[in-house]
């Protein structure tokens, strides 16, 4: 089935139908299916939004089928131009959610109600280990600007390991991992190796650090990390933030993932498996293709969506063509 596309079981029928050679025209398509020719020209009207038909070259008011893998790419370009804005949108967001705190955070006590400023890196320093320290649940992190310092990968592999040491859930998202050094490379995979999560991001991240739902860091000045940050406890400022970081984490991809190495690159059947799927094939379908069991082709599709970092046959779809195998 057409899963990738979202289509419904008598879009994909019409479709199906489509690809006959010559294309039948709705009327004739209606006939075959035993439906009303509205109906059909209704999936018609939906294939074409998706860009798996297209008007006939031929045929006045008549429709062609387009190829699904070239449709998908296609799809697959516009998802992520629109994902590249919805990200753009989030760090706006937060840095109005920042200019919000700011606005208020400068009393002459230091403190406003639920936040309160701290001044500098080692003061910031100082609160993060308290709140590692005192995490129960999990910690969110935000964490741009490529490769760390010697002194932040310390402080962050002394913390990091408390908190798995106590089961707490660590998930940090990181911007421009292309230019992360062997150092900052090193801890990624030693977070990773020891139950912590860490995906790469292309749109630009604010820093931020969340605490167990209800406690945030984030930078007094986004430009100007150096200056110190807001300690952030008001429920109703930490949820927007929270969400924030769902949102963007859905969208963020494993890093090993983001750098597929030339010994990753699927094999020929692999990569025809792919693209029988992409085209709607299920496993059982594209093992007979294949003239394989079923039970190899759904272990081969297991390990192609292992290795591409994708939790379903549709994103394993997405991420093969992004690493231009379809």
């Amino acid at each position: 089935m057409l899963t990738m596309f979202g289509l419904e079981l008598m879009e994909e029928a019409v479709y199906r139908e489509m690809r006959a050679s010559p294309a039948p025209g709705a009327e004739a398509i209606a006939d075959r299916l035993a439906v009303a020719p509205d109906l059909v020209r209704a999936c018609l009207d939906r294939l074409l939004e998706l860009g798996l038909v297209r008007h006939s070259f031929e045929v006045p008011g008549g429709f062609a089928a387009v190829d699904p893998i070239l449709s998908l790419q296609q799809s697959l370009a516009g998802q992520h131009e629109e994902l590249m804005r919805r990200q753009r949108r989030l760090a706006e967001t937060h840095a109005e959610v920042v200019c919000l705190l700011t606005s208020g955070a400068f009393g002459l006590s230091g403190k406003v109600e639920q936040v309160e400023r701290l001044l500098g890196m080692d003061e910031v320093q100082c609160r993060v280990d308290r709140l590692a320290g005192a995490a129960t649940r999990e910690v969110l992190t935000f964490r741009p600007g490529g490769a760390q310092s010697t002194p932040e990968l310390m402080a962050s592999r002394r913390n990091d390991a408390a908190l798995l040491s106590r089961s707490v859930s660590i998930r940090t998202v990181g911007t421009d991992t292309d230019s992360y050094d062997a150092a900052t490379m090193a801890h990624v995979h030693w977070l990773t190796g020891n139950g912590g999560q860490f995906r790469g991001s292309e749109a630009p991240l604010p820093r931020m650090m969340l605490v167990d739902g209800s406690v945030a860091l984030v930078p007094v000045d986004p430009d100007n990390t150096a200056a110190g940050a807001l300690y952030v406890t008001d429920p109703g400022l930490v949820a927007p933030m929270v969400v924030l970081f769902e949102q963007t984490w859905s969208s963020a991809t494993p890093l090993d993932a983001e750098r597929p190495s030339a010994g990753d690159a699927p094999s020929g059947k692999e990569l025809a498996l792919l693209r029988l799927v992409a085209k709607g094939c299920t496993d059982a379908a594209a093992a007979g293709r294949l003239h394989v069991s079923h039970r190899t082709a759904r272990r081969m599709m297991a390990a192609l969506m292992e290795r591409l970092g994708a939790r379903s046959r549709f994103e394993a779809g997405v991420k093969a063509a992004r690493l231009g195998w379809l």
